[in-house]
């Protein structure tokens, strides 16, 4: 992998990286010493600048290690987080710095064949702003750093958050003019007009909810509980028509006005039930959904079809990555035997 280097030419990102520290470092050193020294280089430079060099780079190890892109995840406690984070950076940094003044002491102690007293004080007159401006140096490089990689994590999570919604949406827009949804839903509506006209209003009334539900609500984050609910009775009812006495719907829930979920998630996973498993009127199928702590919980008994539907087989995956990237919450998925099972995280309003 190459980088773009500093001098116009390419190099390997690890010399490259190296490489900005040493000319930072110069820089750094040239201005110190120009503004202490009236001079940009003096007999001093290069131990200014081996000592900023070493710095520099601890800092930077540091920096990323500890505002790495896994270090700081969103969520309830992310403001402890960066607190947490940013306090434990400044206080190494000061640790680290207050080493090398030591060092520089005992050094000049050694050389000097003088008392560690008087070398001590003789620091503290001179070099103690010089401390301070490494420390603060340091700590700089530290939040730029910080900001930086949560700036470009930002822009990934939009880009990535963006991507999956064109997915979604490309998925909404299949299911709406599905063939057959569309075929089922129509002769189950030819049927009913001739036996059974009230039936039939019903039928149209719910088919139009429906759709009118998918074209509001495809693009929208985040919706009611209590209105994707009854998008998935809506829905339920239109299969009911065609499949009664073979699959039923059953509900548990409590204060959903109180709570939001990603839109059209529950219809998806009640479909996924409903294309994948066999119903009978002796075997039915049976789809419960209930709350669970901060999770929709939906669940149906296990009788796979022996031929599958075609499937594009994205939905529950596209589902997963949406409430990641929305919620920053998983998607938790169980299976067994007798049992599927999936619990969509909700958020309290």
């Amino acid at each position: 992998m190459k980088t773009r280097g500093l001098i116009d030419f390419y190099l390997p990102r690890k010399i490259a990286y190296h490489l900005k520290i040493v000319i930072a470092s110069i820089l750094i050193a040239m201005f110190f010493n120009t503004m202490w020294a009236g001079k940009p280089f003096n007999e001093n430079f290069w131990v200014l600048f081996g000592l900023l060099f070493v710095q520099l780079e601890i800092f930077m190890l540091l920096a990323f290690r500890i505002f790495s892109p896994g270090a700081i995840k969103t969520g309830k406690q992310y403001k402890k987080q960066i607190i947490v984070k940013l306090v434990k950076f400044y206080l190494l940094v000061l640790l680290i710095a207050t080493g090398f003044l030591f060092m520089t002491v005992m050094l000049n102690m050694l050389l000097g064949n003088q008392s560690f007293s008087y070398v001590l004080e003789q620091f503290i007159r001179r070099e103690l702003v010089n401390f301070l401006i490494s420390w603060l140096i340091g700590i700089s490089i530290g939040s730029l750093v910080f900001f930086y990689q949560e700036w470009n994590n930002a822009l990934k999570r939009e880009q990535k958050l963006k991507e999956e919604k064109l997915i979604f949406q490309y998925e909404t827009l299949k299911t709406q003019v599905n063939p057959h949804f569309l075929f089922n839903s129509l002769n189950t509506l030819a049927s009913l007009v001739s036996k059974d006209p009230a039936l039939s209003e019903k039928f149209i009334s719910g088919f139009s909810s429906i759709y009118r539900y998918i074209l509001e609500n495809s693009r929208v984050e985040l919706i009611n509980l209590s209105k994707e609910i009854a998008f998935v009775e809506n829905f339920f009812f239109l299969q009911k028509i065609r499949d009664d006495g073979k699959i039923d719907l059953k509900l548990d829930l409590n204060d959903i006005d109180n709570y939001e979920i990603l839109p059209i998630s529950l219809q998806l996973l009640v479909e996924n039930a409903l294309k994948h498993n066999a119903a009978t009127k002796d075997k039915p199928l049976i789809i419960k959904i209930s709350m669970e702590s901060d999770y929709v919980v939906v669940e149906n008994n296990l009788q796979l079809k022996m031929q599958m539907e075609p499937s594009s087989k994205i939905g529950l995956k596209n589902l997963q990555e949406r409430v990641k990237l929305v919620m920053n919450k998983e998607v938790l998925v169980e299976s067994s035997k007798s049992s599927f099972i999936v619990k969509i995280p909700v958020k309290s309003i």
